[in-house]
């Protein structure tokens, strides 16, 4: 853990720096307030103990400071002045806690633990990974009895992973952490000492503890259950039984396209004309039927889909075609025909254009060229556990000759591969014809009317051959071997930056020329664009709209575009929003005063189309980025309590300038302490996370959508009455009911949501006054 120490006294600054290096803590120490200014600027620290009186800037001000520039880290002061007066100014200031001076050292260790403790995932004093413990007050390791023997690093390392065991730690991460900025040593030290703590780890029996995210860092694997305790035939294990033929209804025709798709090449290969591609195809499909049939409560249905998987996986003669055709019979046979089932009821409509059912998105249709068929094998098997389509091409003659036909029938129909053009083409570089025979495939690809996104998979790693793939485009150059997971999170990541942000942008410019100008340039793109011409409705239309970017010309009537700059900048609930200016008036001067009242980016008009909406996508990434990072849930997507409780404060803002109601919904998944309890809690993040894709998805982009703790969902919904809020509630709790998660073992489980509701300002104008009526009416309910 990584602290800051800012204090002038030399001696209690060494007294207090020893204790805390003793205890295995990073220390940085500064001996003004605005010392440490910089440092909590430049570096991310665990905790800040601040001395109250400090030359330059004074404690209570350098705690003020950091909490308007939104540094959250836990703060301690320490003072000689233990006046009720004085505790309540640090505190109101932002501190985290308040310590007089004299204060022993094992009191001041015990705070600082206890902080931690709050900014971690657990608030138990001892940190447990199963039969692993870690006690901070004795900086003391066990599993079961036995102590281990780690290093300080490792020590602080294992620490590090057990107080947030969800979050995956980048190696920079890892390092800015543990180690001082002063001597920080390369990414390759920390690979050394995960290295060394795994061994340890292993030599005791907690081998797999740190889990390696490819491509990303490492993070502390969940715990599994003990798989040599019987599961107990429960009421709600029966109970889930019971689900299995309601999901197997749900996917019955799914499987029953696979086996059509297995049907189809099982007669090309009696016909004497199974394509490779074809072949490959219907492999995949009954590599899925292995592992989903026996879910289903049908294992001899798994074996069958095995056989036709193996058979499949070799060239099959006419023969051998026969003997497939049977298998398939045979396991055709083995399926129920549907159950009837009853006249459908009139459909859900949610308020304000609330969806009843989930649109599926298309899934990403993935083409790799490529004679490496154990590659290709690992890839399918790993595709299962990924939103996507994955098709197989191992024929380098075939692949050149369906290109050389798609731009006259924009169709993969040859050889088997009968779908639209792929979205990402994955191609080998090294074929029989020749080290340069992918280049070539490449070359037609990058020509075709609207190119896929182009990633190289290959054995070959020269300089050159890389110049030239970047020439043609290609967005990703990969070398064997390769993890597939790492892989797909690569693809998909490509696919996220291809496509442009949809956003709401408002534009404040009293020419409305460019304004409507401005409205024709980013009329094809994902943009919603809102003008204003008279800058005095300014502080109104930003409340009402919420824009994602701001763009202010410099010179207007009545209020110019840096004074409403330097107003947003004011604004804590605004003070990130990027703002982009458009001016005439390129100067020097102008350019500095832009960009010291807080600007983001500079235009000069006239702005072409291009460089417009180059600039603003550019902002808006980055922009997204960063909110991202600090402002969602990182396992639902959702907003987080933060983001939640600003974008509330708008609402109220806005509802009370303009006499409307505001909807407070509590939705809370029942039982999930128990569910963790009984099955993983990886079962309860799947559930959650798809709870946070559902309430995205249903509910409209205007609606805050946050996850509060736990299992515990806040929806607050602007404009809406009581009677409708209660029947958001009734249709979202009916749609969440209808997920049905699959666990091992052919049991299905079926969540149970509860809900409540509270109105603005009837029952309350204050969210903490609301959300408190919801818990009070759950637990009626209760």
């Amino acid at each position: 853990m990584r602290l800051l120490l800012v204090e002038d006294d030399e001696i209690l600054l060494q007294t207090l720096n020893d204790a805390l290096l003793h205890q295995g803590y990073v220390v940085n120490i500064a001996r003004d307030g605005e010392e440490g200014w910089d440092y909590a600027n430049s570096f991310t620290y665990d905790l800040m103990l601040l001395d109250v009186s400090l030359p330059k800037l004074d404690g209570i001000n350098l705690c003020r400071r950091l909490r308007q520039a939104q540094i959250n880290s836990p703060i301690l002061l320490l003072t000689a002045n233990d006046t009720s007066e004085a505790k309540v100014t640090g505190l109101d200031a932002g501190a985290d806690d308040y310590v007089v001076k004299p204060c022993t050292i094992p009191e001041l260790l015990a705070r600082i633990r206890a902080l931690l403790r709050r900014q971690s995932d657990s608030s138990a004093p001892i940190l447990t990974w199963g039969p692993l413990r870690l006690n901070p007050s004795a900086c003391e390791v066990r599993w079961d009895e036995e102590i281990l023997n780690l290093s300080p690093k490792e020590y602080n390392l294992l620490e590090l992973f057990l107080r947030h065991p969800r979050q995956v730690f980048t190696k920079g991460a890892i390092l800015e952490h543990l180690w001082s900025f002063d001597d920080p040593p390369g990414e390759e030290t920390v690979r050394a000492h995960i290295k060394g703590l795994r061994r340890k780890l292993k030599a005791v029996g907690a081998d797999g503890a740190i889990e390696t995210v490819y491509g990303v860092g490492y993070c502390l694997k969940a715990v599994a259950p003990d798989p040599s305790e019987p599961t107990p035939e429960t009421p709600k294990a029966k109970a889930m039984q019971g689900g299995m033929e309601k999901l197997w209804e749900q996917f019955r025709e799914p499987i029953l396209a696979r086996l059509e798709k297995i049907a189809g090449a099982i007669a090309a290969a009696q016909g004497g004309n199974l394509s490779d591609a074809l072949r490959w195809e219907a492999v995949q499909e009954a590599h899925k039927l292995v592992g989903s049939l026996g879910m289903f409560g049908f294992p001899t249905g798994s074996d069958l889909a095995r056989e036709l998987e193996l058979g499949l996986g070799q060239p099959v003669t006419v023969a051998e075609g026969d003997h497939l055709r049977q298998i398939l019979r045979e396991l055709q046979a083995l399926l129920p025909a549907p159950t009837p089932q009853p006249a459908p009821s009139p459909a859900h409509s949610f308020s304000r254009g609330l969806s009843p059912s989930l649109s599926v998105e298309h899934p990403p249709h993935i083409l790799i060229i490529d004679s490496d068929q154990a590659q290709g094998a690992a890839l399918a098997t790993e595709a299962q556990h990924w939103p996507l389509e994955l098709a197989y091409c191992g024929d380098w003659k075939k692949a050149m000759g369906a290109l050389s036909r798609i731009a006259q029938v924009k169709q993969w129909r040859d050889h088997g591969l009968d779908q639209p053009l792929p979205d990402v083409v994955i191609v080998e570089l090294a074929f029989p014809q020749g080290p340069t025979a992918g280049l070539k495939l490449l070359k037609q690809l990058c020509h075709l009317p609207k190119p896929p996104l182009l990633l190289v998979l290959t054995v070959q790693n020269n300089f050159g051959d890389r110049v030239a793939v970047a020439r043609l485009g290609v967005q990703g150059f990969f070398l064997k071997p390769i993890a597939p997971a790492e892989l797909f999170t690569s693809i998909f990541h490509h696919l996220q930056q291809q496509r442009p942000p949809e956003a709401r942008v408002l534009a404040v410019d009293d020419d409305p020329v460019l304004l409507t100008a401005m409205a024709n340039f980013l009329a094809p793109w994902p943009i919603e664009l809102q003008t204003l011409e008279d800058p005095r409705q300014f502080w109104a239309t930003l409340q009402r709209t919420a824009p994602d970017l701001l763009i202010l010309d410099v010179e207007m009537p009545h209020i110019n575009g840096l004074e409403l700059c330097q107003v947003v900048r004011n604004d804590p609930n605004w003070a990130h929003l990027p703002i982009v200016f458009l001016s005439a008036n390129c100067d020097r001067e102008m350019l500095q005063r832009i960009y010291q009242i807080g600007a983001d980016d500079y235009i000069s008009k006239p702005v072409s189309e291009p460089e417009l909406v180059t600039r603003l996508f550019n902002r808006l990434e980055r922009s997204r980025l960063l909110r991202d990072l600090a402002e969602k849930d990182p396992l639902t997507g959702v907003a987080n309590r933060y983001r939640a409780e600003q974008d509330f404060q708008r609402f109220f803002a806005l509802a009370q300038q303009e006499q409307q109601t505001i909807c407070l919904i509590i939705l809370k998944v029942r039982d999930l302490e128990t569910i963790n309890h009984d099955y993983g809690h990886d079962l309860g993040d799947r559930i959650l996370k798809r709870f946070g894709q559902l309430l995205q998805k249903t509910c409209s982009r205007e609606d805050i959508i946050s996850r509060w703790s736990g299992g515990e969902f806040i929806i607050g919904m602007y404009g809406l009455k009581r009677k409708e809020g209660e029947k958001v509630i009734r249709d979202m709790i009916q749609l969440l009911a209808q997920e049905i998660f699959l666990l091992e073992g052919q049991l299905a489980l079926a969540i149970r949501m509860e809900g409540s509701l509270a109105v603005y300002p009837e029952d309350g104008k204050a969210l903490t006054q609301l959300y408190q009526n919801g818990v009070r009416v759950l637990k009626k309910k209760g």
